[in-house]
Order: C-alpha cells, then structure tokens, then sequence
C-alpha cells in the first residue's frame, strides 16, 4: 500500500456535507491544491481536533493525509479566522455563500489559484464588516472572472477595435468574450446592451484597488445594468444559475434591498 506523507495547506470551507452519525465531508478552496474535497471522521464530536474550524466560511490551516480515491482524510485543522460576524447575519451569510459558490463552480480540484484565493480571503473580510454592497459584489465577480481566465474585454470591440469611447451603443457578446460596436454585431445576437457609462464603470472596477472602493459612485442605472450583465454571463460560461444567489435576491425582495 502506497504511503503519502502528511501536507498542511491554508484553506477556506466552502461547502459541508454531513455523513452518518458524525463524520463530515468538507470541500475547501486551498491556497496550494485549489479546489479540495476532504473527510473528517468524528468532524461533529471531535472539538479537539477540529474545534470551529470546519464550518462555512471558516479559514484557517488544514492538516490532511491522501490515501488514494478523491477523499484526503483530514487529520485537524487551526482556525485563522471562523468568520462568526458573517455567519450571524441572514444576508452577510447570503452574500459569501454566493461568492463560495462562484469559486466552487469556477475552480477544479487540484488546480491552485493564489491570487483567487487571497482575493476571497480578502472579500470575506469586507462581509464581516456588514452585507456586502451591491457594487462590492460585482468587483467579486469581476475579478474572479479575470483569475479563472473569463475576464469579459470591455475596453475595444472584440471584432473591429473600436475603443468603447467611439461606441455609442455597446453590446456584450457572451459568446465572444467581450463588446461589439453596433456595425459588428449580428442582427440575430444574443449580445446583451450596456451604457457607455456602465462600461466604464465595469472597466474602472477591473482596475481598482478594494481600498479605493469609495472613489467608485456608479449610478442606479450602472448598478442595475452591471448586476444584469453580470448574471448573464455567468450563467453563459457555466450553463446554469447560482443557486444561492437566486436565495439572496429572494431575500433583498422580502427586505426591500436592491437585487444583487
């Protein structure tokens, strides 16, 4: 039988599943393995070993052992921060089950993605300050989307080159990634309208630094498009909606939040 040796990794928990009467399977986003799917015996009654550490959102560092299958067995794990003021509140909880999904459907087992992960360590931190807003959410999205390699090109018509500026009516094109000026677009197109102002929006998000997030003042009009634009080409690339969003939404309706 093949022996592994013992590896740490510094991970976040993205996912729970428990397994008969006390064990738990866990899916982590690591800074060194990426996705990764572990199994904690005795997960639920073993607070020595595990303590808070294996709940949603919970960073911290993950000691584990492979013996062969998709299963690494998980031996302990060391809080670095449980992130308890996002768990006690409905929509901070809704708001990072969102963006775990994202990096859970965007990301393969085995594949690291440092920057990815510093960058959702990073977010979790602004949603234990208080829900997320809408617009810090789309720069979630905006720069997952770069890390994975779907980064949408908004700057030039992806056909011609046209600079956005000398567009008067932009259309994003799923299908190719980017903008299309009106002469480039076919008639039958599933390209989806933006402002010019939207646009640069989007185009000043993909550059800003997160403590400059207060320079950025979209306009309701830029939020609304943005969040449209956002959504459909997520559920482009994957084929399929988010699932927590759709719970988030639901509930900004019920609480008179704006949809994300």
């Amino acid at each position: 039988m093949t022996r592994y040796p013992p590896e740490q990794t510094e991970a976040v928990v993205l996912r729970l599943l428990d397994y008969g009467d006390s064990d738990r399977i866990v899916t982590f986003f690591t800074v060194d393995h990426g996705k990764l799917a572990g199994f904690a015996k005795s997960a639920r009654k073993s607070t020595k070993r595990f303590g808070n550490a294996l709940e949603l959102f919970s960073h911290g560092m993950v000691f584990f052992v492979r013996r062969g299958g998709n299963l690494v067995f998980i031996e302990k794990c060391d809080v670095i921060n449980h992130h308890a003021r996002i768990r006690n509140d409905l929509e901070s909880t809704l708001a990072a089950s969102y963006m775990a999904e994202l990096v859970e459907r965007f990301t393969i087992e085995e594949k690291p993605i440092p920057s990815l992960f510093s960058l959702f360590v990073r977010f979790l931190r602004f949603a234990e300050t208080g829900p997320p807003s809408e617009l810090l959410l789309r720069l979630f999205e905006l720069n997952l989307l770069t890390e994975t390699g779907y980064k949408p090109h908004l700057e030039r018509c992806v056909a011609c080159g046209t600079h956005v500026d000398a567009i008067a009516h932009p259309l994003f094109s799923p299908q190719d990634g980017g903008i299309l000026c009106e002469r480039c677009a076919p008639p039958s197109s599933d390209a989806f309208a933006l402002s010019p102002g939207t646009v640069k929006m989007l185009l000043m998000g993909q550059r800003l630094d997160l403590d400059k997030l207060h320079r950025l003042v979209p306009s309701p009009q830029s939020l609304r498009e943005s969040r449209e634009f956002m959504q459909h080409f997520i559920r482009y690339i994957l084929g399929r909606d988010i699932q927590s969003l759709f719970v988030l939404n639901q509930i900004r309706r019920l609480t008179g939040m704006p949809d994300t």
